[in-house]
């Protein structure tokens, strides 16, 4: 059993507190093009720096996320290239016809960031977006990305700038933790990433929730349980071939997500091994299929059963 620490920061212990500030500098810095489109949420994203050093490429549209969706198609159509910020229940459940209308069916650059997917956000099922990627991932042409890190966030939004259609990907904010090595680490849309290497069970996993199996990963060695992990960033369009490959080389699979089972990745994992036949077992892990609770992350992962013990123990439990 192998980490591939080629790919992993040495140092995981490394804390961005506010990476999209950075991010979003940087990238408009670079790019006279990009348009950081925001619904009075722009604080909450943290999205400062460009705000006071670069006004002309931040439009703010007031609390109002179907006309932020509306609004960025719009600039788009002026030659720019828009990323409308928000929460993801906000991005997907509120303004879901905007995205699919106004820009599902567009060619030109369009990019949604959600950001406290899933159960990152602390409040109840209002800001708990656990059927974000699902919604998008029914969208034909649309990329859905889920970023595992601030290192992953960053190269992922500046590829999406260069990505023709709709992109919607989760973003990261606070005290954002930086596993993965911005000198080894290379995104590319649609590619997966093998972090351990070993036999055994197979476990896939992605965004946040490849961070909660890292440390279910830490578990497992302890208890000298063989397994590999395979990092999944992108949900749409993906590489169906790694994919199938490394499921086929196990008898069991087990999917983490920070999203329902219904439509996620362990849907996506299903699909694609059921269009093979004759495939290894699939376990998905993940938000049940029922509304969680507010809280604390730690308090929500332990209630669902995601915390690393309680993933290493059903993990075991498959074998």
């Amino acid at each position: 059993m192998k980490l591939c620490s080629d790919l992993l920061d040495a140092d995981s212990r490394t804390f961005d507190d506010a990476p999209f500030d950075t991010i979003s500098y940087e990238l408009c810095s670079r790019r006279s093009d990009v348009i950081m489109v925001s619904a009075d949420l722009s604080k909450y994203t943290q999205m400062h720096s460009l705000k006071k050093k670069l006004p002309d490429q931040h439009l703010e549209v007031g609390m109002a996320e179907q006309n932020l969706i509306s609004v960025a198609a719009g600039v788009s159509k002026a030659g720019y290239i828009p990323i409308a910020t928000t929460f993801a229940c906000y991005a997907t459940r509120r303004a879901y016809d905007q995205m699919l209308i106004c820009m599902g069916t567009s060619p030109l650059t369009n990019i949604v960031i959600g950001f406290t997917p899933g159960i990152a956000n602390p409040a109840r099922i209002h800001h708990q977006a656990a059927e974000d990627l699902g919604m998008i991932r029914a969208i034909p042409g649309a990329t859905v990305i889920d970023p595992m890190d601030v290192t992953e966030f960053d190269q992922a939004l500046n590829t999406a700038v260069d990505t023709p259609g709709l992109v919607y990907m989760r973003g990261h904010r606070g005290n954002t933790p930086r596993l993965l090595d911005p000198a080894a680490y290379t995104f590319q849309l649609g590619k997966t990433y093998q972090l351990r290497a070993g036999k055994g069970i197979g476990i896939l996993s992605t965004g946040h929730a490849t961070q909660w199996a890292l440390e279910a990963s830490a578990k497992l060695e302890h208890r000298d349980v063989e397994h590999s992990l395979l990092h999944v960033p992108t949900i749409k369009p993906v590489n169906e071939d790694e994919i199938a490959e490394f499921c086929f080389a196990h008898d069991q699979v087990v999917t983490i997500e920070n999203h329902q089972i219904v439509t996620g990745l362990g849907s996506l994992v299903a699909e694609i091994v059921s269009d093979i036949g004759r495939g290894p077992r699939i376990t998905r892990l993940g938000i049940p299929n029922r509304w969680a609770p507010g809280g604390t992350l730690p308090y929500i992962r332990k209630q669902l059963k995601l915390d690393a013990d309680q993933l290493a123990d059903q993990i075991v439990d498959v074998l």
